[in-house]
């Protein structure tokens, strides 16, 4: 398994946003955000998407990456873990693209049968087969659903059918939508928000898109005043906010 970052923090986003966590970020997405607008140069050439662009393009920043087989990931995460009870998110790129994957259900098994809390973040985009994979049923699901702002289509970045079995089989789920102030004031938020809800219903927390303190600052009071006007929960990116994009925290 290639992964790109494992790291203890608090968690900075959605319904459990301040508990302790370790992150462990896995390579590869099945999306390239390119509307959220953020850059990262590497050997002179500038990649353009979200804010975890090195674990989106896999073959230009492979080299970055960390090798790892179920044990010894699982061994990683309890020294990171310390006397300490984090959860364990598990984050990307999309790390739903490997949830076949035998060493990568072996790695959640071994969380799930040591007691951790296992959250994943996902685009939510890829139909999960709980049936197949009970395990993941005792799995929390953050469900970042993009809009129109992300630059993806429609047709990729919503899976009905996807959203309703993680409504019906998760442990918990929310979802987590990123927005900016254009897309609050052409009212496409709004529409957007409502459309999915139409096709799946489930609790709505709403972020300000941005990669800095400053974007996130722009946007943060926009998000607010849309969440208490349409009755949706807020949820700022505390790490951002702390950090700002510095990596590994």
């Amino acid at each position: 398994m290639e992964i790109v970052e494992t790291f203890l923090s608090i968690q900075g986003e959605g319904k459990y946003s301040g508990k302790l966590a370790i992150f462990v970020r896995f390579a590869g997405c099945n999306f390239n955000c390119v509307g959220f607008g953020v850059s990262k140069c590497k050997d002179d050439k500038i990649f353009v998407g979200c804010d975890t662009i090195r674990a989106v393009f896999v073959k230009e920043f492979a080299s970055t990456y960390e090798k790892y087989n179920a044990k010894n990931l699982f061994e990683k995460i309890n020294f990171l873990k310390k006397d300490f009870n984090p959860i364990v998110v598990i984050t990307g790129g999309e790390p739903l693209i490997h949830y076949k994957n035998e060493e990568f259900i072996q790695f959640i098994c071994l969380l799930l049968e040591n007691n951790f809390c296992v959250h994943f973040e996902t685009n939510a985009s890829i139909e999960l087969d709980f049936i197949k994979y009970s395990m993941y049923k005792d799995c929390y699901f953050a469900l970042g659903v993009k809009l129109s702002n992300s630059g993806i289509i429609k047709e990729k970045r919503i899976n009905q059918k996807a959203l309703q079995n993680f409504k019906q089989y998760a442990k918990d789920s929310f979802y987590k939508f990123v927005l900016d102030e254009n897309i609050i004031l052409e009212n496409k938020a709004l529409i957007e928000i409502k459309e999915i809800l139409q096709l799946c219903e489930n609790e709505v927390f709403c972020m300000p898109m941005g990669s800095t303190q400053e974007e996130i600052s722009k946007n943060a009071l926009s998000v607010a005043e849309f969440c208490l006007k349409n009755g949706y929960n807020y949820s700022d990116r505390l790490h951002i906010r702390l950090w700002g994009d510095k990596e590994g925290v």
